[in-house]
């Protein structure tokens, strides 16, 4: 299986990544950007992704739910988040995943245990990353974005933006549990999932 988690963010109330409730909002829900940067300090690099993904999964193994489910509710985007990685001209897709978004912003109870590795020996921890262009040529660097993205990029994705896919792996093996769309917003990493659902 090479998706989770967001798969049904835009669709369904299945899996609902949804934010922490607080007053004091930083451009894409979950918790303030105080109280995110004192649980994970964020920064635009594909190594601080891959740190922040571990620390998520390895809290709600650890039990502790409260943190993982803020870090995970501080990577839903809200408009303001969306409009950055979006063309301008992005339309319904755009009002699709805010939409979505908001809805599923009321419901912090289900955070804690939804980013998963998929399975214990999933040990290891693959970051992959691609410009809007990248993604829409099919270049080499884009490999590991599904199909789906390609679309999603020639569509509606602003150009010239950076996404990574995250992939919980067995060591020595390409193939696990992937987590789709990352991007930094400016200040935090947000993610969009499988954007090209929104695109129907």
């Amino acid at each position: 299986m090479k998706t989770h988690g967001f798969v049904k963010l835009i669709l369904c109330a299945a899996v609902a990544l949804v934010a922490v409730a607080c007053s004091k909002k930083d451009g894409g829900g979950g918790a303030s950007s105080a109280e995110s940067d004192a649980l994970y300090k964020q920064a635009d690099t594909s190594d601080n992704l891959k740190g922040l993904l571990e620390t998520i999964v390895k809290s709600g193994e650890s039990g502790d739910t409260k943190k993982a489910g803020a870090l995970t509710g501080n990577l839903i985007a809200d408009e303001a988040a969306l409009k950055k990685a979006f063309k301008d001209d992005a339309g319904d897709a755009l009002k699709k995943v805010a939409e979505a978004n908001k809805k599923f912003l009321s419901e912090p109870e289900k955070l804690g245990g939804l980013l998963k590795r998929g399975a214990a020996d999933r040990t290891e921890v693959q970051v992959h990353g691609a410009t809007t262009e990248e993604i829409a040529s099919g270049a080499a660097s884009a490999k590991e974005f599904p199909g789906g993205a390609v679309d999603a990029a020639k569509a509606v994705l602003r150009p010239a933006m950076k996404f990574y896919e995250v992939e919980f792996v067995k060591p020595g093996e390409d193939t696990g549990m992937k987590y789709h769309m990352f991007f930094w917003d400016g200040a935090h990493w947000k993610m969009l999932g499988p954007v090209w659902r929104a695109l129907k």
